[in-house]
């Protein structure tokens, strides 16, 4: 009975220890920029995994993203913040859509139904036109390394711009990125569960990939896995909930 009783032990702390390493577990550094929201600033709120449930208890949707200032950190213009994993994120061919990591922002599908104010409830199923609020229409810059000192950008023309599309979406898989190259129009007319369905058992999110690296002079960088990532908001302000691994298949070798 003692033994079972330790070896179920170990293996909790085991599961336990695995699921912490599948999202961002340190913050390295943290400026908030100029213009952060008000009262988002504290960078811990990045680490693990994306927010599920509001303050008030209801569920995050994609109509409904977290707001509380200890589920999302804000970056001002100029802001920036860089996290670690303790375990690596590894740059695998066998990950979907080729994706490495996924970060999740605070971004809003705006529902376009009138909404009953005595009820306090929307009119009809809830719908979007696609348009987004909370989003970053700025710019923004994601840069990774191996070892927090020497860093490489991913190329600007690929890396999708930090909080913006895709809102989150937590009924999905968390560490599975979306399909690339959905645009706001793609949503116009749906409802959250028709939603889910573009996101294909995805959490949303932006997608990104390590192959994207690039040296100061724009030449292809190798990273076989990364530690350290980091995201700057060059305009606008974006919000960061969570930066999450994307799964590679057992049994497989990083690039």
């Amino acid at each position: 009975m003692k033994t079972s009783l330790i070896v179920a032990l170990a293996l909790a702390g085991a599961v336990s220890v695995s699921q912490a390493a599948d999202f961002a577990e340190g913050v390295v550094d943290y400026h908030p920029g100029t213009h952060p929201a008000p009262g988002y600033t504290n960078a811990v709120a990045a680490l693990g995994e994306p927010t599920r449930i509001n303050p008030w208890g209801d569920a995050v949707t994609p109509f409904n993203p977290p707001y509380s200032t200890g589920d999302i950190v804000s970056l001002g213009e100029g802001g920036s913040l860089t996290i670690e994993f303790h375990t690596p994120v590894l740059n695998h061919p066998c990950n979907e859509y080729g994706l490495d990591f996924i970060i999740y922002g605070n971004s809003g599908f705006i529902v376009t139904n009138d909404f009953n104010w005595e009820t306090f409830e929307w009119i009809g199923a809830p719908t979007t036109d696609g348009s987004l609020f909370g989003a970053n229409f700025g710019t923004t810059r994601v840069a990774v390394s191996k070892d927090g000192v020497h860093f490489y950008t991913l190329d600007p023309a690929r890396a999708p711009t930090v909080d913006q599309l895709l809102p989150t979406d937590p009924e999905g898989d968390v560490h599975t990125p979306p399909p690339p190259g959905l645009a706001p129009e793609d949503f116009a007319g749906l409802t959250d569960l028709e939603v889910a369905g573009l996101y294909s058992g995805s959490a949303g999110g932006a997608g990104y990939d390590l192959a994207w690296a690039c040296d100061a002079q724009g030449r292809p960088v190798r990273l076989p896995q990364v530690r350290f990532v980091r995201i700057e908001v060059l305009s606008g302000r974006a919000e960061v909930d969570a930066v999450a691994t994307v799964f590679t298949p057992p049994g497989h070798a990083g690039k």
